[in-house]
């Protein structure tokens, strides 16, 4: 299956990667306040005969911050981290950074909306989506 936004992706890769070059060169590093968005939230979707399936990659948000939602088909997910020092200690050094993040993909086929779950482990979500039964192949019998 071809994506066309792979290109834009690289584009993107690419764009953040120098900005991390001129920030180190010129002493500027960790003055942004959030990640670019290309460094948090990489996602794979697949599909197989029976549906598809998307990870991504969400480190440090817990599912109270997680929130996905379908529409037709688009799905979206939004997350948000906070970061802060424990009670009684002062950052001596932060490069960890808070972050909102929301994406929409728009899904190769029609979902059954009621065969959806998510499961978020070890900083990896992965939801999974029944293709809805209209679009699955089916065998036809031939009368004779």
């Amino acid at each position: 299956m071809l994506f066309p936004f792979n290109d834009l992706d690289n584009t993107m890769q690419w764009m953040n990667d120098l900005h991390r070059r001129l920030d180190r060169a010129l002493g500027t590093s960790g003055l942004t306040d959030a990640p670019r968005a290309t460094e948090v939230g990489w996602v794979d979707l697949e599909e197989d005969e029976e549906g598809l399936v998307l990870r991504a990659d969400l480190p440090g948000v817990t599912a109270d911050a997680l929130e996905i939602t379908l529409r037709d088909e688009v799905l979206t997910l939004a997350a948000n981290r906070a970061v802060s020092a424990p009670e009684g200690y002062r950052a001596q050094m932060s490069e960890r950074r808070p972050f909102e993040f929301s994406r929409s993909f728009s899904l190769p086929t029609r979902v059954d909306p009621e065969r959806v779950n998510a499961k978020l482990k070890d900083g990896v979500l992965i939801v999974r989506m029944a293709k809805a039964e209209a679009v699955k192949p089916r065998q036809i019998t031939v009368d004779v």
